[in-house]
């Protein structure tokens, strides 16, 4: 039994490299493509939904983990990962050790940095999809635009909504369903639509 269960072992850890072999151009050829560029660290589950304008620029840095495929996700995804930054002057950053699952980030000025999770559904956005009055709301050029920055060790929930000009302060959690419209201070737990203070999170030696 040891013998037959080794053997299917090997068998399964061959089968794992020959559609990883399978899928590592496939994703080259697509970064190439859509970005301009590749880093071989970047790991995709499917193929992520990228649109960008011809000047602006998506930057996104090394230990990318993109999740568009509800099997390699706890909770499953709805959507593939999403990136867009359709005005000529946007810029979308991405730090170090990023996890992204089924998102979206969509935007003119948006900044995350190293470590951040990004959970299933969220969306994170920079701008009102159409002008608040009704007189206005048809016209594109009255959407209002701010930057947003995601700071380091973010860990955002599943179906969590960012709005514009939200900087959300290193270290800290954004609860599962919340709408966040102001800022969120470092260290902090976050929770609810609108999202309001949890608790603050304790040093690291509080929970051993």
């Amino acid at each position: 039994m040891n013998y037959l269960k080794k053997r299917l072992s090997r068998y399964t850890k061959s089968l794992h490299y020959i559609i990883y072999a399978f899928y590592f151009p496939r994703d080259i050829i697509f970064c190439l493509y859509k970005l301009g560029y590749w880093n071989k660290t970047w790991r995709f589950r499917s193929l992520p939904l990228i649109q960008k304008h011809n000047s602006a620029k998506i930057v996104i840095g090394k230990d990318f983990i993109a999740c568009s495929n509800p099997k390699y996700n706890s909770i499953g995804v709805f959507q593939k990962v999403i990136l867009k930054a359709l005005s000529p002057q946007g810029i979308i950053t991405i730090g170090d050790n990023v996890g992204v699952s089924g998102a979206t980030i969509s935007g003119r000025n948006i900044t995350i940095g190293n470590n951040v999770l990004i959970g299933s559904g969220v969306l994170i956005t920079d701008g009102d999809a159409h002008p608040i009055h009704p007189y206005l709301r048809h016209k594109s050029e009255y959407i209002k635009f701010a930057p947003i920055t995601i700071e380091d060790d973010v860990f955002i929930g599943a179906r969590a909504i960012i709005l514009k000009g939200v900087t959300i302060g290193k270290g800290s959690v954004i609860g599962a369903g919340s709408v966040v419209a102001t800022n969120i201070p470092s260290m902090s737990i976050f929770a609810g639509n609108p999202a309001k203070l949890i608790s603050k999170i304790k040093d690291v030696s509080f929970y051993e």
